[in-house]
C-alpha cells in the first residue's frame, strides 16, 4: 500500500486518509483502546458498551485477527476507490458494508437490470462437453440473481429451463418427469 504523505488543506479527508493507514497496518485497534481506556477512566460509567461481545467464545488473538482482516478489507477498498468517492463509504469502517455500498450506488436495479437478467436466465443454454451439473447450477445462480433484483422466478419456470435444454442422453428421464 502507498502511502502519501502529503497534507491537504481538508483536515478531514487528511485525517481518514491517516485512519485508513493505520487501520492498514493493524495500529487503529491499539488508538481505539487507548481512546476506551482513556474515558473509562475518565467516565466510569461507559463501560465498554459496544466493544465485548461477551456471548462469543472466542480468545483476545481471534478478536484482534478478525477485526485486522475487517480493517485491512475496508482499507483495500478504500484505497482502491476514486478519491472523489471516498465520501460514499466514510462513515463506516466494516468491509462488508462498505462493498455493498458501491454496488447499490452504481449498479441499481431497474427495470432495464431485470429485463437483462431476464434475458440471461431464459438464454442460459447447455454448452457441450461440458457437465450437466453445470448447467443446472448456471441456471440456479440466474434465477438467484433475478430474485436478488427484486423479480421472483416461480420453480415453474427455473425446472422448465433446466429440462428444456438439457442434453439427449436425459431425454428419458424428461419424458418420465413429464408423466
Amino acid at each position: 500500500m502507498e502511502v502519501n504523505n502529503s497534507i491537504p488543506n481538508n483536515w478531514n479527508t487528511w485525517k481518514r486518509d491517516k485512519q485508513v493507514i493505520l487501520r492498514y497496518y493493524g495500529w487503529w485497534q491499539f488508538i481505539e483502546l487507548l481512546f476506551y481506556a482513556g474515558n473509562f477512566l475518565f467516565y466510569p460509567t461507559s463501560v465498554f458498551t459496544g466493544s465485548v461481545d461477551t456471548d462469543v467464545k472466542s480468545t483476545c488473538k481471534e478478536k484482534y485477527n478478525f477485526q485486522f482482516r475487517k480493517d485491512r478489507t475496508y482499507t483495500l477498498i478504500y484505497s482502491n476507490i476514486s478519491h472523489k468517492h471516498t465520501s460514499l463509504i466514510s462513515e463506516t469502517a466494516d468491509g462488508a458494508v462498505v462493498w455493498k455500498i458501491p454496488t447499490e450506488h452504481f449498479e441499481p436495479i431497474t427495470r432495464a437490470k431485470v429485463i437483462q437478467l431476464l434475458e440471461e436466465f431464459f438464454g442460459t443454454k447447455y454448452q457441450l462437453e461440458k457437465d450437466v451439473g453445470i448447467f443446472l447450477c448456471r441456471v440456479k445462480t440466474a434465477a438467484a440473481r433475478l430474485q436478488k433484483a427484486g423479480h421472483k422466478v416461480d420453480d415453474l419456470y427455473i425446472g422448465s429451463q433446466m429440462i428444456r435444454y438439457i442434453p439427449q442422453e436425459f431425454q428419458s428421464t424428461v419424458k418420465q418427469i413429464y408423466r
